[in-house]
């Protein structure tokens, strides 16, 4: 998995391996209209998470910096750190208002809808070497379905982000009338060869790999939340204390770093909310457990217009619980 989508770009090495399915391993009208929403989307995902960033750093710290003036500085504060704190503000707000003006986040997460779309539409194209006799009538149909699909979902993507509301994932399995037959049978064992190694496989690897990602992300995102919380909560004790009971005096930066640590929770907060890491992790849980019931299937005899409809809808399901779940990404505080 070093290298991604190689699924969709097979090496040649497999390409050598399955010479009698080339129109299924390379779909050269689904991989251009890959590559040209996978730029998108990755420029995108990257641009919004750097206004995110930036807009919370500077938005927490000019908060911050307002605390420790009220508290610590009184009026001996620095009048020109005091503007650059509030130009911090201002920039911290516009980052947000611009990302949000600019629909960062739907250019990002429509073009990363159109990608799996295309994903799926390419593996669905495998149901067809279930009755192909030769590979000049597989090319001729996958040419010809391909078409119909991709001038389907360029339709959908012209509803914006609106086409997460719209997705209904049964309606995108694709399920295409039997071919004349009768099938070939070299075709149809390196379809099913090909798509057990490249959708089945590939989709189990990559869940797996982050599944691990997001959980060393939650370990050491979950214990910096408990040492602020934990020291926030330790910090106002000490100043309610130093408040109700007499002869016990404390300096102000004990209400400084209790208010400063309850900031940089809330500022943990939003990143958490921008990582996904509880839903995403059930949910390729989920997946690997569904992959595996595909797997199961094919063992038992299963064929290629049998399981690649079942593993699509799979697919599609996991795209529309990530459509669901992409709703509370945001770096607003």
């Amino acid at each position: 998995m070093q290298e991604p989508n190689r699924d969709i770009f097979p090496t040649p090495a497999m390409l050598d391996r399955f010479p009698n399915i080339t129109p299924l391993l390379k779909n050269e009208a689904i991989e251009t209209a890959f590559m040209r929403h996978e730029v998108l989307s990755v420029s995108g995902k990257k641009r919004f998470h750097q206004l995110g960033l930036v807009s919370m750093v500077l938005i927490a710290g000019s908060a911050i910096y307002t605390i420790a003036e009220a508290l610590l500085f009184k009026d001996a504060g620095n009048q020109i750190i005091s503007i650059l704190g509030a130009i911090c503000a201002a920039v911290g707000i516009s980052a947000q208002v611009y990302s949000l003006a600019a629909r960062v986040k739907s250019r990002w997460l429509v073009n990363r809808f159109a990608c799996e779309r295309l994903r799926s539409i390419k593996f669905q194209m495998y149901s067809l070497a279930a009755s192909a006799r030769d590979e000049a009538e597989l090319a001729a149909r996958t040419r010809q379905l391909t078409a119909v699909e991709l001038a389907r979902l360029e339709s959908e993507l012209n509803m914006g982000i609106s086409i997460f509301e719209a997705f209904v994932p049964e309606k995108c399995v694709i399920v295409p009338a039997p071919g004349p037959g009768p099938a070939n049978a070299e075709i149809t064992s390196e379809a099913m060869t090909a798509f057990r190694e490249l959708r089945l496989l590939y989709q189990d690897r990559y869940a797996a790999a982050e599944l691990h990602r997001l959980r060393e992300h939650r370990r050491a995102f979950h214990s910096a939340a408990d040492i602020l919380y934990f020291s926030g909560a330790c910090l106002v004790l000490l100043s309610l204390l130093a408040k109700t009971v007499p002869g016990v005096e404390i300096s102000n930066w004990v209400d400084f770093l209790a208010t400063s640590a309850f900031v940089l929770s809330i500022s943990k907060s939003v990143l958490d909310s921008t990582s996904l890491t509880d839903p995403s992790a059930a949910r390729f849980v989920r997946y690997r457990e569904d992959i595996a019931e595909v797997q199961r299937r094919i063992e038992h005899g299963g064929t290629l217009d049998e399981v690649v409809p079942q593993m699509e809808r799979i697919a599609l399901g996991e795209l529309e619980e990530f459509c669901d779940a992409s709703k509370s990404i945001n770096y607003r505080l």
